[in-house]
């Protein structure tokens, strides 16, 4: 007995589904996301400074949060899911994302540098460097 082709694409759906919810729960088990999603990121060594770049399209400015703490960065936000209507197709995730990053080298608190253009978070933060001391 061979699938209906409308059979066929609802198995496939689901098991995108399926596969979407083993990568959240891996990423959970990871320790580096708490929340519905884990939107990507890249995290750039650019020798005097780290620079992190992360996917977030749809989030506005004011639903994103961004907090330093020794080697820690923490971004956290929230995409709003559309509302009216029910979903026939919903592969965009949605709901709050949390991500903690340690960094290899400390970071200069209250440095961080942020900006969101066309859905990409960027994040510029400067290492903290140790003082040169005199020897007499």
């Amino acid at each position: 007995m061979e699938l209906e082709r409308s059979d066929r694409w609802a198995a496939i759906e689901k098991l995108l589904e399926l596969k979407r919810r083993v990568e959240a729960l891996e990423s959970r088990l990871a320790g580096d996301n708490l929340g519905d999603w884990a939107p990507p990121l890249d995290v750039l060594d650019e020798g005097d400074a780290y620079r992190i770049l992360i996917d977030v399209p749809g989030v506005k400015p004011e639903d994103l949060e961004l907090a330093e703490e020794g080697r820690s960065i923490t971004i956290a936000g929230v995409r709003h899911r559309p509302e009216g209507g029910r979903p026939v197709v919903g592969e965009r995730p949605g709901g709050y994302f949390r991500r903690v990053l340690s960094l290899p080298e400390p970071i200069v608190p209250g440095k961080a540098q942020a900006s969101l253009k066309l859905g990409v978070l960027e994040v510029v933060i400067p290492k903290k460097r140790g003082r040169s001391v005199p020897v007499e």
